[in-house]
């Protein structure tokens, strides 16, 4: 049939009509929901931008739409990068199709409570329209460049970051946190975003709140900082990974611990002062030492009001005046500071204590009680011992000198100063046997008796005792015997009586030999 172009003007409009009678169809909305589109005010209207998806897939956007997005064709463009885009102003648009419920039309505000754009979806089985209406004055399109890299940056950060709605739903959130998901055995079916952290909807705003989590099998436990931002229909949520820090407070709870139980099993008391001066550490021992009441120092008194207890309580020495006092005091805290603080306390009581103070880190003072009384009362009878051995020793009428295993003159008898006309223990230096030897040969005649004596006082083998005979420079005879002494010491004993009256010192000796034995 010939086709005339008669024909052709009068088919064209009937083509034109049929196609416009097509996109009314698809664009326009359902008689049920025209009253609510009708409620959008005409400014908005005016600005719409519609987008038309099918299955998940735009199939349709009019031009004001291409360029919200800056596209240059509709190809390619699925529900889910579309719906992350809007996401970061309208934290409430479902992240799949078919996600409004039983109600077609549903309208979604921006993040914003100052930006009046919103979102409409209307849905009519695997059609969608989504429909923006945005403000003339407001920002024309959120996917310029600068808000492209930004929504990279935030989807990159190392740490999770996700939205949620005024419900509790989360409806975006960053691959840091899909990542967490997978880790706990809940990936993202890509339908609804899990939610692994439990939150309360009444969450302090800018406050981070620690929150523990778990994997499906409750092996092990992530610690996470949250800090949630509220805005008026949604919540931003940034969790931090607090799982270092968690683990440095448990160890230090457990050391912390362990110092206390070592700190109760000591003998000596122990009080630790922090830098503002106030007790912060104090063991049982302590108590006993101090007998002041655990009421009183689990108070956390500070340092003055501590040694104030104890000058009260008559637990160390009683000061003469006050003011002199609390200087010292204050000098002692100085000292402690330096570690240079030691003193020793012997109480009314007459119980001995050593104070002692150490500096802490982070400017702490220690300072430790130690009760040497049995220390000090051995002392006191052994240096009691020694005078009284050393009585002995100058009632003698016989020259006695006592050496060590090394050879050094232990001490010696007031008849042996008389005799060598020496003081040996008023000399700083130490005095040894070859200083004594020396010193015996210039006030005796030539002998070898003195090699005999030096040999049997060093020798490290058993020794037998041994006598020699000498004289002295004016001719008195002079007897040396020298007998050894549990310990390696060795005690040379000089007797100057005649040679006539020997035979009747010896009993004398033997007795000597005996005690040295």
């Amino acid at each position: 049939m010939d086709i005339t172009p008669l024909s052709i003007i009068l088919v064209t409009p009937l083509c034109v009509a049929v196609i416009t009678a097509i996109f009314w169809f698809a664009l326009k909305p359902s008689p049920s929901n025209s009253a609510a589109l009708a409620l959008t005010h005409k400014s908005l209207d005016a600005h719409r931008k519609v987008f038309l998806f099918e299955n998940g897939v735009l199939i349709d956007a009019n031009l004001h739409a291409l360029k919200y997005l800056n596209l240059a064709n509709i190809d390619a463009v699925e529900w889910s990068a579309f719906a992350a885009t809007l996401a970061q102003r309208f934290p409430s648009f479902p992240t799949s199709q078919g996600h409004t419920g039983q109600d077609k039309l549903h309208t979604h505000a921006a993040l914003d409570p100052d930006d009046a754009a919103i979102a409409v979806l209307e849905e009519w089985g695997d059609i969608c329209r989504v429909s923006l209406h945005i403000p003339a004055d407001t920002s024309p399109a959120p996917q310029t460049e600068d808000m492209t890299a930004n929504n990279r940056a935030v989807s990159a950060v190392p740490y999770p970051i996700w939205h949620s709605d005024h419900t509790g739903t989360i409806v975006w959130a960053n691959v840091a946190y899909l990542s967490l998901c997978e880790k706990l055995g809940k990936p993202w079916d890509g339908a609804d975003i899990p939610d692994i952290f439990d939150l309360k909807s009444e969450a302090p705003d800018n406050i981070a709140v620690r929150c523990a989590i778990s994997d499906h099998t409750k092996d092990h436990c992530y610690w996470y900082d949250v800090t949630t931002v509220n805005s008026a229909q949604t919540r931003m949520h940034y969790a931090t990974d607090a799982n270092a820090i968690v683990n440095a407070e448990i160890a230090q709870r457990n050391f912390v611990q362990t110092l206390t139980k070592t700190f109760a099993q000591l003998s000596i008391g122990l009080a630790i002062f922090d830098r503002n001066r106030q007790l912060a550490l104090f063991n049982p021992a302590l108590i006993d030492l101090t007998s002041l009441q655990a009421e009183f120092l689990s108070g956390r008194p500070n340092l003055m009001a501590f040694f104030d207890r104890l000058r009260e309580n008559r637990m160390m020495p009683e000061p003469k005046n006050y003011a002199s006092w609390r200087e010292h005091l204050a000098e002692l805290v100085v000292a402690a500071s330096d570690d240079r603080y030691s003193e020793t306390w012997t109480l009314p009581s007459g119980v001995t204590y050593r104070v002692s103070g150490r500096p802490h880190p982070d400017g702490a003072i220690a300072f430790l009680f130690e009760d040497i009384s049995a220390e000090i009362s051995l002392t006191r009878r052994f240096r009691a011992e020694l005078e009284l051995g050393q009585s002995v020793l100058d009632a003698l009428d016989r020259a006695v000198a006592v050496f060590s295993p090394a050879g050094s003159l232990i001490f010696c008898s007031l008849a042996y100063q008389e005799l060598w006309r020496s003081d040996p223990e008023t000399t700083f230096a130490e005095y040894t046997l070859r200083d004594a030897i020396q010193h015996w040969r210039q006030m005796c005649a030539e002998t070898q008796a003195w090699g005999d004596i030096r040999q049997n006082i060093l020798d490290l083998n058993a020794r037998t005792p041994i006598i020699r005979h000498v004289s002295l420079t004016d001719g008195t005879p002079v007897d040396v015997r020298v007998l050894p002494l549990n310990g390696g010491a060795t005690v040379v004993i000089f007797d100057t009586q005649t040679a006539d009256t020997r035979t009747l010192a010896q009993p004398p000796l033997q007795l000597e030999e005996n005690i040295a034995d």
